[in-house]
């Protein structure tokens, strides 16, 4: 057939002249799209398999064969550099013939810095090799922050952030509240703070037995000394331990930590579903839906799967259970090996209850498909009736909403976000600092610029044109949005307006919807899903908006003070912020305190008091007032 050969116009040669090396190779079109990308330990007869007279691979080898034009290399000392090169590349160039993860998310992890005198917990996204601790991924962020809670409450670890050096203030509120013993105070010991340390970190790694012996054994102990408060406190503790245990989810009796991926393959799609089993206890789970052709095995599709997603982490498990054996399983258990410190087994477990577990995994991949094919159903319905409302030519399968914020015309600000399929597209996101406008409200002119700037960005990138533009606001807003897309010549994409009830444009208590060219506005059932979904996206990019807004200020309220004092460069004005947190801090605060902050002398304190007022035994301005408001002009 056409596809047993190499097209005309490839030069067959280069096969020829590649090394018996391992290395990388990228097949590329004619007019240079990379089409795939592959690693190999002997190069040329790697890359001489896809261009025999029988491939055994299936048709989407004779389509890739067909359109390959020039073939690249890139030759490394050993597999496993290879492994890592392969995926660096595909993440880099996502060729349309490799398997490409579509969920890139990275979810946070419980940090406890361990490298620190007295131990803090905070969230990170990734993980470093620091001598901290970290516990996780935690798929849920309410359940990150709960578990903070609760050690706070429980082990009281501190909840300020910095050194125990930095602090100015003592005794805060949370040792009012009893959730810190004062170390920052000298009310607790390095010793004693390691201690709840220790007892936090046997709780986050699931060794409840040793830890709750242990508690069991205080509380005695303090019950003999007749020093009942404490024991009950104790007692306390050992409760909440045991409340939290008996909600979580065991998996393995032998504790450890690991991944265990599901697979589950339908009609050209497959579902990957990652569980996150840590102290043996199950954390959470993650999913992922990709196009896979037919005639790609499992082990090949589990060890794309496995390389790309580990490609992204920072964090590893001791074990990862697999599906289906991929066909390069011991220079990947090598590379995670060294990607953490420690040997990493990759296994396919044939029996047992790790087997059990993987047959879990996969179950729930089936189901997760099946609910999002429902899922994918009624958003299309949605869409559909979205459609049918507003006229549209077709269904609008990509929604872009803009909104403007500002306060009285200052810190004018934009913002867009993107939907697909009703759900948001984080990566679609933007904000814009306003360039037409400034110093007075004109909502209709920034609209008219942010519209104009996101769509002229999109045709001269050749990017995805949205099937319906929402805009936040009255005819007004609609009529500028109208004009820009006129002047970028794409004045056929979709476009309405959602205005709240109870505005000039609209009188009555319900949303109503715009259109060009239409005086009266179109209704939608209250209720319905293509309503609420409207109102969603709306709801999401006025949240946006705000929030920019907001830090924008914050920004400029900031510069405003410390920035305008002389002599107070960024170097000073950031030790400053570091000691007392906030402006507000810098102005309470007495001399003597600022004079012991690196940098600050004498004359600067007095340039700071000048121009921002606040002295040893003042109080600072009241809530909103600014500085200048409190001292007299000069």
């Amino acid at each position: 057939s056409a596809g047993e050969h190499p097209p005309p116009a490839f030069d067959r040669t280069v096969i020829q002249r590649l090394p018996e090396k391992p290395g990388i190779y990228i097949f590329k079109n004619e007019s240079g799209e990379v089409l795939y990308i592959g690693k190999a330990v002997r190069l040329r007869s790697r890359v001489r398999s896809y261009f025999g007279k029988s491939t055994g691979r299936g048709p989407w080898i004779e389509i890739l064969v067909r359109e390959v034009a020039a073939i690249e290399h890139v030759v490394t000392s050993n597999e496993l550099e290879a492994l890592i090169l392969e995926s660096n590349y595909i993440k880099k160039h996502r060729p349309r013939h490799n398997l490409l993860l579509r969920d890139d998310k990275h979810y946070p992890y419980l940090k406890l810095s361990m490298n620190e005198d007295y131990p803090r917990l905070s969230i990170v996204r990734s993980p470093a090799r620091d001598g901290a601790e970290y516990m996780g991924p935690f798929p849920a962020t309410g359940r990150i922050r709960r578990t903070i809670r609760f050690l706070h409450k429980t082990f009281q670890i501190r909840a300020c952030t910095g050194s125990i050096e930095d602090k100015t203030a003592k005794r805060c509120i949370y040792f009012q509240m009893g959730q810190c013993l004062g170390p920052c105070d000298g009310l607790q010991t390095k010793e004693e703070y390691a201690g709840k340390v220790s007892d936090a970190l046997n709780f986050l790694k699931g060794k409840n037995t040793g830890l709750e012996k242990k508690l069991r054994s205080e509380m005695e102990a303090h019950s003999e000394a007749l020093e009942f408060e404490r024991a009950a406190k104790v007692r306390d503790q050992i409760r909440a331990i045991e409340h939290v245990f008996e909600k979580q989810e065991m998996v393995t009796v032998l504790g450890g930590d690991q991944d265990i991926l599901g697979l589950h393959r339908k009609e050209g799609r497959a579902y990957f579903r990652l569980f996150f089993v840590r102290g043996g206890r199950l954390l959470g789970d993650q999913g992922f839906t990709i196009p896979l052709k037919d005639e790609v095995t499992g082990g090949e599709a589990v060890s794309g799967f496995v390389k790309q997603y580990y490609m992204g982490q920072s964090y590893f498990p001791a074990e990862v259970l697999l599906p289906s054996a991929p066909p390069d399983a011991g220079v990947i258990a090598r590379w995670l090996s060294r990607q953490r410190g420690r040997k990493v087994a990759v296994l396919t477990p044939r029996r047992g209850g790790k087997r059990r577990l993987v047959e879990m995994a996969c179950e729930n991949a089936g189901e997760s498909l099946g609910r999002e094919e429902v899922q994918l159903s009624k958003d299309q319905a949605t869409l559909e009736a979205i459609r049918q409302a507003l006229g549209l030519d077709d269904i609008p399968v990509r929604i872009e909403a803009f909104d403007i914020s500002n306060l009285h015309g200052s810190q004018i600000v934009g913002a867009s976000v993107t939907f697909r399929n009703g759900r948001a597209l984080k990566d679609g996101y933007r904000r814009y600092r306003i360039r037409s406008v400034s110093g007075r409200a004109d909502d209709f002119a920034a609209m008219r610029e942010i519209v104009s700037r996101r769509m002229e960005r999109i045709v001269n990138e050749g990017g995805e044109m949205p099937g319906l533009i929402l805009i936040d606001g009255g005819k007004g807003q609609l009529s500028s949005a109208a004009g820009a897309l006129e002047e970028v010549g794409v004045a056929d994409v979709g476009l309405c307006s959602i205005s709240k009830g109870r505005t000039a444009d609209n009188p009555g208590d319900q949303d109503v919807f715009f259109l060009p060219g239409r005086s009266e506005p179109v209704r939608m059932k209250e209720g319905s899903p293509e309503k609420l979904l409207l109102q969603r996206i709306r709801d999401e990019v006025h949240r946006f908006a705000l929030t920019y807004h907001r830090s924008r200020r914050a920004k400029e309220d900031l510069r405003s003070g410390l920035d305008d004092v002389p002599g107070l460069g960024p170097k000073r004005r950031r030790n400053l912020l570091r000691v007392f947190g906030s402006l507000r801090g810098v102005i309470q605060a007495p001399d003597a305190q600022l004079l012991v902050v690196e940098g600050i002398t004498p004359r600067i304190v007095a340039a700071i008091r000048e121009h921002l007022g606040g002295r040893e035994g003042a109080e600072a301005p009241a809530a909103g007032e600014s500085p200048a408001e409190k001292t007299p002009a000069r």
